[in-house]
């Protein structure tokens, strides 16, 4: 184990990074003064229940929270190199919460009560550094409540003997160059991976990522790479074989764990591939954290894959709303235009097909705004005003176009990950959609009741998204995001009718069959779908504290059953978007 316990600058950068900029001379004390404990892979710093009351500090390694209950042990999260735990036991002295456990060899310094009142009479502004960051730490919004550690150690192991990913590792290691994140790689041939140094003493001692490359051959290689890793890497040719390897097995990679690291299937293709196809087939028999698609000699999916394994990708969620959801389309337009680039999207409603449009088409908006105009096309089936009479009709044109839209893909294929939302009726409960046909998905997260029959699949019925999630944000909460833009549709034009009584049904029939309008009516649908898309102002305020932006495009003149003004809600969104991004202040400007 590394265990360099001289105060340099490494461990100040870890304690400033804390409490701030304090004197070289205290901070110093703070380090010598505190014990250093060294624990083992599956060793407990302390247990949920334990009456202590210290302070730790990681050093070195990754430890894991864990919530005991009765049936089953659930993960909280990991805490990582420079990150505290058990801050306020250290002021209440209240049994622990939640269990920790190092999933590596790991190093913590030790302050308690006694510690800490010595270094507080020599030092009194520390008890001031403390109480900030535990202050800081409490008023955390939800979105960095949620972000959690990247990881330091990766390690990368093809599942095919004869894949070469070296051209993957050099891409990878320039890009994340591009993103200020020293990297070095390790392989058993490698000058690092043939020192004498013990490989834990090689890790620690880089200030930066490392990536451990096995090649699944020597096994003890491989077994000490997996020991001290933070994230798996499983690379694979997609076209190969997808039944479980050697390594998989000899390695115990899926076995139940609180100890498991998590794992990443990388599914390789080359430049010129078309959308994947049956991506299901890879998931058999494994368990995962994530699949990732990548091109070869694509820019954009390498970019891609640099933030996601570093924790710093982008999720887009796109809210539900009515038929004016083309302003997604807009929206989205102007933030790659910006130079934003997005590594997840999450939708309900038309937030849902628009999204999954988006990311099924790559982002190509010629073919994007095909698909709008093919929905534009059946607005007459989205606005039957006799639903009892004509919801079939209208549930029949819907599913002919999500089929022709989506063809025979699955939400697991895209480029892109990508998730929607629905309303499980039967249980009461939001349904999150990560795979499974797209056009079976995406028609049941947005079947808005009244308006469309809802979807019957294995005696579940399924409604519209917007119901019980209108931007569904939690949901990104599992992907490893650093930022979520959410893109919220508001502000409808309430309908204006030329009419002093209401038509018999007889007349509204002659009229759907001539094909002649003649009564502007205030039909059931508009007001079933404008009561859908209400935003109280305690809910917005709610949304931000969860997103890194919250855009709100505003809808108002724009008729709700005229579809045929789709480009220019495309506009709004658009224009409304630039706006907004114009507005926001450099600090803001994440990307």
């Amino acid at each position: 184990m590394y265990t360099n316990f001289i105060f340099d600058d490494h461990y100040r950068r870890l304690l400033v990074n804390l409490f701030g900029e304090m004197e070289e001379n205290s901070l110093k004390q703070i380090f010598e003064s505190g014990k250093k404990i060294e624990l083992d892979s599956g060793e407990y710093l302390f247990k949920q229940g334990d009456k202590k009351n210290e302070l730790y500090i990681v050093l070195s390694g990754r430890l894991r929270a864990i919530n005991q209950e009765k049936t089953h042990i659930s993960v909280l999260g990991d805490i990582a190199e420079g990150e505290p735990v058990g801050e306020i036991a250290l002021f209440t002295g209240e049994p622990r919460m939640a269990g920790v456990v190092a999933i590596r060899k790991s190093v913590v310094l030790e302050i308690n009560q006694d510690h800490y009142h010595s270094v507080v009479s020599k030092n009194p502004g520390f008890a001031s550094a403390l109480t900030r960051f535990v202050i800081k730490r409490m008023r955390r919004n939800e979105l960095e409540k949620n972000v959690e550690s990247a990881p330091k150690n990766i390690v990368l192991l093809p599942l095919q003997k004869d894949l070469k990913i070296g051209f993957w590792i050099e891409e990878l290691k320039k890009h994340f160059a591009s993103l200020y994140l020293p990297t070095q790689v390790l392989s058993e041939e490698s000058d690092l991976g043939k020192s004498a140094k013990p490989i834990m003493e090689v890790l620690e001692s880089f200030q930066g990522l490392n990536l451990l490359l096995c090649d699944g051959n020597d096994s003890e290689w491989t077994k000490k790479c997996l020991l001290n890793a933070d994230l798996i890497i499983l690379a694979s040719d997609f076209h190969a074989d997808p039944n479980l390897y050697p390594v998989e097995i000899e390695q115990n990679l899926y076995e139940n764990s609180i100890l498991n690291r998590k794992k990443y299937l990388l599914l390789l293709h080359p430049e010129d591939a078309g959308l994947p196809e049956n991506t299901e087939k890879w998931f058999k028999n494994r368990n995962l954290s994530l699949h990732i698609h990548a091109r070869k000699n694509n820019p954009r999916d390498i970019r891609r894959l640099c933030r996601i394994i570093s924790n710093q990708a982008i999720g887009l969620v796109l809210g539900g709303s009515n038929s004016k959801g083309y302003a997604h389309i807009g929206a989205v337009k102007a933030l790659l235009e910006a130079g934003l680039e997005i590594d997840f999207v999450g939708g309900s409603s038309a937030g849902a097909i628009y999204g999954m449009s988006m990311t099924f088409a790559d982002f190509d908006f010629e073919s994007i705004e095909k698909t709008c105009n093919d929905s534009a096309s059946i607005e007459s089936g989205i606005n039957d005003f006799m639903l009892t009479y004509f919801s079939k009709n209208s549930y029949k044109k819907i599913e002919e176009f999500t089929k022709k839209t989506f063809q025979n893909s699955s939400l697991e294929d895209f480029w892109i990950t990508s998730y929607c939302v629905s309303t499980d009726i039967s249980n009461n409960e939001v349904k999150v959609h990560r795979t499974g046909p797209a056009w079976q998905k995406v028609q049941e997260s947005f079947t808005s009741p009244g308006i469309f029959p809802p979807v019957v699949i294995n005696d579940q019925i399924y409604v519209d998204g917007a119901l019980s999630d209108k931007i569904p944000i939690d949901p990104m909460y599992r992907y490893p995001i650093k930022h979520i833009i959410a893109v919220s549709l508001t502000g409808t034009e309430p309908e204006k009718v030329d009419l002093h009584a209401n038509p018999s049904v007889w007349d509204q029939i002659k009229e759907k069959f001539t094909k002649k309008k003649v009564y502007d009516n205030p039909v059931i649908t508009t007001v079933m779908v404008n009561s859908m898309t209400l935003n109280p102002r305690q809910k917005a305020e709610i949304n931000k504290s969860k997103v890194s932006l919250l855009l709100d495009i505003n809808l108002r003149a724009v008729s709700l059953l005229d579809d045929s003004q789709w480009k220019k809600v495309v506009k709004k969104g658009h224009d409304q978007t630039k706006l907004f991004l114009k507005g926001l202040s450099e600090e803001e400007k994440f990307w």
